[in-house]
């Protein structure tokens, strides 16, 4: 009998560690999610940025958005290429220092193997003149596909977050 339990122990243990690890590695929520991080951070600029840094981060967003990319800004007019997506981030330039990009409330949503929607809310701080941080928040929509086994944006869609009366 003690064999018996033991072989079923095990292979409890065994189921376990495969879904975890399942969970853990081969999870596409999780996957978007960390592509999702990899974006923020391309977007971020640090306080002390060289041209070289900015030149890194522009081409690691590269690598991130679909060639068809199209991102529709609350208040702008929508952008329809991962070229001109790259020249509107290049030549955007904080005066007084750092932008810090985060994506948080992210919640996704995989439609299959191969798309995906991510519902979030992006968070801008910068300085403004006195120093003090300044956060502007918008609600957003991004939507996924899986190429080639990596996760690339194939739009995005922002509206300014409502406030309650």
């Amino acid at each position: 009998m003690k064999s018996n339990g033991s072989v079923y122990v095990a292979a409890v243990i065994a189921a376990l560690a495969a879904y975890f690890t399942y969970q853990w590695w081969f999870n596409p929520a999780r996957a978007i999610k960390q592509r999702l991080g990899q974006v923020a951070a391309a977007l971020s600029v640090p306080a002390p940025d060289s041209d070289i840094a900015r030149l890194e981060r522009l081409a690691a967003l590269r690598r991130y958005l679909a060639d068809e990319v199209r991102v529709d800004l609350a208040g702008a007019q929508p952008v329809a290429s991962r070229e001109a997506v790259l020249a509107i981030v290049a030549s955007l330039r904080q005066p007084g220092g750092a932008v810090d990009v985060q994506f948080v409330d992210t919640q996704v949503n995989v439609e299959s193997s191969s798309s995906a929607r991510a519902y979030l809310t992006v968070e801008v701080t910068t300085s403004d003149r006195t120093g003090q941080p300044t956060v502007d928040s918008r609600d957003a929509i991004v939507t996924l596909v899986r190429r080639g086994g990596e996760w690339l944006i194939t739009s995005a869609e922002s509206r300014a977050i409502q406030t309650r009366p």
